[in-house]
């Protein structure tokens, strides 16, 4: 959240939602190279499932289940969560990211309301990329259907205030037209199904609203987290008019949130889950609807996340039967009487490696941790589903074991820093929130490694057996087998400068032109030459501001020209740059904006050719220098004003970037000089890196919330070509253009298919194109030539459409590349 709101302290009130629609009408654009390729696909992982913050369950149908992610959307599944296509993304047709709960008619399940933002501060920005504290997304208000999700209404309508959260809606049992809503700027009511909405109790972050089961006049309501003013838990007997707050044996004061829980056979039974911001205080019992309450456990339930994940659930016929969740699932059979609270699920007893599509993901007494909702079948109490930062789990058996329902649910949140084999396309790693480290290797089903918040990762171009990953605060290993085993690779970088002064997510790369060097950052710049086996601190980076350094960037040719950038932690941000390999830095932030630094890129065969992105409103958000940091230049030329996150140059048509923001995908074919949106197929998401397979030239985007995506990247045209008369530095066969490429059979007017290529020396070179059982088509060229960038040109002919495959070599040099006709 700091990371968009920085310089001011909040995010603005309009500004998300009001970019939406200038993105989707202004910026998309038809009839250009780019809109005409294929739409956004999805690369899952659909085997790991991602933050889910809410889960609902049809009263009439308990086949189908609803999960609200946490910043990917709501999700539908008919199978009650089962199969490895459990779960589709259901579309509301408005930008929708973190849906935070979720509530069904009781009488009609075709009338559901959800409620976005994740928020747990009040319109407070407390962390962001470089500080862990609190996590969230941007709200709209309410949501509403009729139709059982085929269409969406706004009901309280907050698209211009998107700070804002609303974390609990309540439909009254015996009168549906009653429905109220805990949020962030207080307890709303409605009395006409949604249609209008009053604030009927002011005070705020309203974390949890319960409606008493045979009288909706009585209603209870849980205030307060990160301690914020008025906390407390408060009653209401006459629908809202007046409200009482409730302090007879419950804690004075409390900084985290708390939770409710009413039991339906004697609504005067009722339980609160209670937590400060690092702990759990413990869950409290009134037996007379209120009156008075008791502490029943002193467990610490929630334990250091008091403030985020925990929740109590009463048994449907039994009031001692009671369910609570934090970290675990804890479960009491002797609530009333003081029964102890006994752990039932262990998250860490987690599967390495890949699990199968829809399970199983662990023992079968695995719950994945940080558990925020909870939901009893309505007609089997031994059933319960639950929310995690894992996805959906369910018990069946009262919490006793516990099963994963994960199939399809693509709803991972991943970092900055994900990466793509050179010359494998089906092998890619990336680092997610709360979920470890996931290798992909050409299914939807991922391979779980490392373990903790994967963070970064990087694959060796020339021998893809060496891998790298981490986990928060630079947890830097290495895996020289190709990911089944891993060792920690951090010798000279001392355990406490990672654990106080990196960023929580904290960049390290290393140098595509000598992948043995590598660069590693917390507040300064460590460097390894003998790949990650030692580090030493640069000895420039004394320099620097003493920020947790947040963005990093190797120039693809020159190892020892490096680019980073500082988080606005203790000062204003600030970009260095080395062209000596670390020995010195300098300052280059220049007229930069003071906002977060996200990402930066270089281009591919010109080191001082470089980019950068920036967080926050109301400011530029890309940067383009063509001097190494000298100077910089604004190529925003008509981009939403929203959080920037990624950025990528094409290495071989380099007048075409493609950017990443809070909205999704957008790309310049005109080297920033105009922008078109290019998300088609992807719904609304963050977005927090863009990658290369350059082996099948896909671009791959992480998202932070529905996973990884892929889409071919635009073919170049002549004018994007690289200039024949610049020097070249090593050799490199293009990808031809345009590709795919349409003959015009029937015509007497055939295109040319153009391939380019660079010789850093003079040489006899051949360029062969053949099919794809590997027979030899046709011979596009054989001859001498000099240094320099050439080109050939051909007509396809009689080609028959297909796959093809063209060929260079000169001497010991050769390279390969797909051709696609149509």
């Amino acid at each position: 959240s700091q990371a968009r709101a920085y310089p001011n302290p909040v995010i603005p009130d309009a500004a998300y939602y009001p970019t939406f629609e200038y993105a989707r009408t202004v910026l998309k654009k038809s009839g250009t190279r780019a809109d005409q390729m294929p739409d956004w696909q999805s690369l899952g992982p659909k085997n790991i499932g991602g933050r889910t913050l809410a889960i609902a369950i049809n009263p009439q149908n308990p086949r189908t289940l609803y999960a609200g992610s946490a910043s990917g959307g709501l999700w539908r599944s008919f199978t009650a969560g089962e199969g490895a296509e459990a779960w589709h993304y259901l579309e509301t047709d408005f930008p929708v990211l973190g849906v935070s709960t979720i509530a069904i008619d009781p009488a009609d399940s075709n009338v559901i309301y959800i409620g976005t933002g994740e928020v747990y501060g009040y319109q407070n920005a407390n962390g962001g990329r470089a500080v862990r504290t609190t996590r969230g997304s941007y709200g709209i208000g309410i949501l509403k259907t009729t139709n059982g999700g085929t269409t969406w209404t706004k009901s309280l309508d907050w698209s211009l205030q998107q700070k804002r959260g609303v974390q609990k809606i309540a439909i009254a049992p015996q009168d549906p037209q009653q429905v109220y809503a805990a949020t962030t700027e207080g307890t709303y009511q409605s009395t006409d199904a949604g249609m209008t909405w009053t604030l009927v109790h002011p005070v705020i972050m309203a974390t949890d609203v319960v409606i008493h089961p045979q009288d909706p006049n009585i209603v209870f309501v849980a205030c307060g987290n990160f301690g914020s003013a008025g906390n407390g838990i408060y009653r209401t007997r006459d629908a809202g008019a007046v409200w009482q707050k409730l302090t007879n044996g419950l804690p004075a004061q409390y900084s985290g949130k708390t939770d409710l829980e009413i039991f339906p056979g004697n609504p005067d039974v009722i339980y609160a889950d209670i937590g400060d911001d690092f702990s759990g205080i413990g869950i409290f019992r009134s037996d007379d609807g209120g009156d008075s309450w008791r502490q029943i456990s002193d467990t610490d339930i929630a334990r250091y996340q008091g403030w985020y994940s925990h929740f109590v659930l009463v048994h449907p016929v039994d009031a001692d039967f009671v369910i609570a969740g934090g970290i675990d699932i804890w479960r009491s059979t002797r609530a009333g009487s003081g029964g102890e609270f006994k752990r039932m699920s262990d998250w860490s007893a987690w599967y390495f490696g890949q699990v199968p599509i829809g399970g199983p993901e662990g023992a079968a007494n695995y719950s994945h941790a940080d558990h925020h909702d909870a939901i009893f079948h309505p007609t089997d109490p031994n059933t319960i589903y639950f929310a995690t930062d894992g996805g959906v789990f369910r018990t069946q058996d009262g919490a006793k074991t516990f099963q994963g329902l994960n199939g399809g649910y693509a709803s991972t949140q991943f970092y900055n820093g994900f990466s793509c084999a050179k010359k494998d396309s089906f092998l890619a790693m990336g680092g997610m929130q709360d979920n470890s480290t996931a290798i992909y290797t050409g299914s939807a089903a991922w391979t779980r490694v490392i373990g903790g918040d994967g963070s970064w990762t990087a694959i060796r171009p020339d021998n893809h057996q060496i891998l790298f990953g981490s986990a928060q605060w630079l947890y830097l290993v290495k895996s020289t087998d190709g990911g089944f085993n891993w060792n920690a690779a951090l010798q000279g970088i001392p355990s406490s400068e990672r654990r106080n002064r990196a960023a929580f997510i904290a960049p390290y790369a290393l140098a595509p032109s000598r992948p043995e060097v590598m660069y590693a950052t917390t507040y300064r710049v460590y460097k390894s030459t003998n790949s990650a086996a030692s580090w030493v601190p640069t000895p420039g980076s004394s320099v620097f501001d003493g920020n947790p350094i947040l963005a990093l960037a190797v120039a693809p040719n020159n190892s020892n020209t490096v680019y980073c950038a500082t988080a606005p932690i203790f000062s204003s941000p600030q970009v260095y740059r080395t062209r000596d390999g670390g020995t010195t830095w300098k300052d280059i932030t220049g007229n930069l904006p003071n906002r977060y630094p996200m990402d930066m890129a270089v281009a591919a065969r010109d080191a001082a050719t470089v980019y950068i992105v920036f967080g926050g409103f109301g400011s530029a958000h890309v940067f383009k220098s063509t001097d190494a940091g000298g100077t910089w230049q604004d190529i925003d030329n008509g981009l939403p004003d929203v959080p920037t996150s990624a950025i990528f140059a094409d290495p071989e048509f380099p007048n075409q970037l493609y950017l990443g923001n809070d909205l999704g995908v957008f790309i310049s074919l005109d080297g920033g000089a105009s922008w078109q949106e290019w998300s088609a197929g992807l719904p609304p998401a963050i977005v927090t890196d863009l990658s290369i397979s350059p082996s099948n030239r896909m671009l791959r985007v992480a998202t932070h919330g529905l996973g990884v995506w892929e889409r071919p990247l635009v073919p170049g045209s002549v004018t994007d070509a690289p200039d024949p008369g610049q020097p070249v530095a090593e050799f490199h066969l293009y990808q031809n253009y345009p590709n795919p490429f349409s003959v015009l059979r029937g015509k007497t007017m055939q295109n040319t298919v153009t391939i380019r290529y660079d010789l850093p020396q003079p040489g006899r070179v051949t360029l062969k194109l053949y099919n794809v059982l590997g027979s030899e088509v046709l011979t596009l060229f054989d001859g001498s030539l000099n240094t320099g960038r050439h080109q050939v040109q051909f007509v396809p002919g009689d080609l028959p459409p297909g796959v093809y495959f063209y060929r260079m070599q000169s001497g010991r040099y050769s390279e390969i590349r797909k051709m696609i006709i149509y």
